[in-house]
This record gives structure tokens, sequence and C-alpha cells, in this order.
């Protein structure tokens, strides 16, 4: 009887401690992922299809993503993260795009895994004041 009690304690303290190390909980410190989906580059008046993108968000704060329509557009910058994951990772761009002063800023979002792309956005102007937007939802 007390070793069965033993190993239920045992098995209940082990879940519980499982539990309390959830994924929500932990702050994001670098991510990289390759997402397939549907979304749309719009360069002033002209729109692009976008079919897929490629995020390297890096330890040190730098942001590199690559957004492939007919070409692959390379964007570069800077990232952070809150601990409250429904507000997103703040992306604030630096260059790339369509013209390498291109500035702006946006958000990517994860999946509840924190594994996986789930949409990114952001918004830039370019020196020649072009303005680039940036919608991407991955598929499921």
């Amino acid at each position: 009887m007390k070793t069965k009690l033993a190993i239920t304690l045992a098995v209940g303290l082990l879940m519980f401690m499982q539990t309390s190390t959830l994924p929500a909980t932990q702050r994001i410190t670098s991510f990289t992922a390759l997402a397939k989906g549907q979304g749309t580059l719009t360069y002033d008046d002209e729109k692009h299809k976008i079919s897929g993108v490629w995020v390297n968000l890096k330890e040190n704060g730098e942001a590199e993503i690559t957004l492939y329509t007919e070409l692959q557009l390379f964007v570069k910058g800077q990232w952070s993260a809150s601990d409250d994951r429904t507000k997103g990772i703040a992306l604030k761009i630096t260059g790339g795009v369509v013209d390498a002063n291109a500035t702006g800023s946006g958000t990517l979002f994860l999946r509840s895994d924190a594994k996986s792309i789930d949409k990114l956005s952001f918004q830039v102007k370019s020196a020649g004041s072009k303005t680039v937007a940036v919608e991407f939802v991955a598929d499921k």
C-alpha cells in the first residue's frame, strides 16, 4: 500500500514539474524557421505573391528575413520579444527589401508551439520614399 502511494505521489510530482515548465513561460532567445504559405508584397501599386518566408532571429538581436516571390528578397533588422506571446515579436527593419536603406517596422507571430511561423507583416520606406508592405500567413 505504501509503495502504491509513493509511486502515485512521485508520478504526480513529475507531472506537476513538467506542466510548470510550459513553453508559454519561456522567453525566445533565437529562432529559425522556413514557412510556406500565401502572402502579398506591395511595392507602390505593384503586387507580388509571396509563397514562403525564411526567418532567422539571432541571439544578439539581429534579424534576417528572406521573402520568396518571383525573386528572393532579403530583409535585415533587429527583433525583440516580450513575455506576452500574443503581442508577437517586434521587428525593426533597417535594410534590404528593394533598397538597402529601407527602414520600417513589423510583427512576427509564432504558432503556439513557438517553433513555427504563423504570420508576418511589416511596412518599410525605401530611400526613394517608396513604400513596401508585406503580409504573409503560413500554411497550417
